[in-house]
């Protein structure tokens, strides 16, 4: 168990320096991790902290004669009890997490529609009316607007990730996949690519400028090119 806990220590202490969630989808994602964390590390604690205490409150000590304890051959009780709270658990857990998933996976509908083109080693955005930023792997939107997001590869599968926006996303060739989020705070939010895609795959990296409205508008008719 101390081993255990032990290597476990960075991934839990990693978990307080996380960025913050800035989407309603990023959110529930990271209210369910924490759900499922909470209950499977008190599960840990209990059951390890359980064995701990016997193996010293039962040890053998010298001196001492130990006789045979009387033999059980089963527990009714126990073995419904091990056997429905695990169940009742993972029920809780399944109900929890289908209750979170549309809030994850459901785009709203009045969601601002942004086209998405990954390449070796960039991505593309083409906004409404059919302009894109002046560089490469720069989205730009305004704060507090849920975006939809319709991606697509010209090469090999690519994964838009930007932690704080929601969740990863796979990008292939010949097909269109979806995300979304929406940014509640302004700012720069910064992603990368998630799935190795080549040599320059360090190089794929993502930054979303979440602009007021008004600044968003300006943007769009003075910086955007077609």
């Amino acid at each position: 168990m101390l081993v255990a806990l032990t290597l476990a220590q960075p991934a839990l202490a990693g978990t307080a320096t996380l960025n913050q969630p800035e989407s309603p989808n990023a959110q529930s994602i990271d209210s369910t991790y924490r759900a499922v964390l909470g209950v499977t590390v008190t599960i840990f604690v209990l059951v390890g902290g359980w064995l701990v205490y016997s193996a010293i409150r039962f040890r053998e000590r010298p001196g001492r004669e130990y006789p045979d304890p009387p033999q059980v051959r089963g527990s009714t009780r126990l073995e419904i009890g091990w056997t429905i709270v695990p169940i009742l658990i993972l029920v809780g857990l399944s109900a929890f997490t289908f209750y979170k998933l549309p809030k994850v996976e459901d785009v709203p509908k009045n969601a601002m529609q942004i086209g998405v083109t990954a390449q070796q080693y960039s991505w593309t955005f083409t906004y409404p009316n059919g302009k894109h930023p002046a560089g490469p792997n720069t989205l730009v939107v305004p704060v507090d607007t849920p975006i939809h997001l319709n991606m697509h590869s010209k090469d090999v599968v690519h994964d838009f990730w930007v932690e704080q926006l929601g969740q990863k996303q796979d990008v292939f060739p010949n097909r269109i996949t979806h995300t979304w989020f929406q940014a509640d705070k302004i700012g720069n939010y910064d992603g990368q690519c998630a799935e190795f895609c080549g040599s320059g795959h360090a190089t794929m990296t993502i930054v979303v400028r979440v602009l007021s409205k008004e600044d968003y508008l300006k943007y769009m008719s003075t910086k955007a090119t077609t």
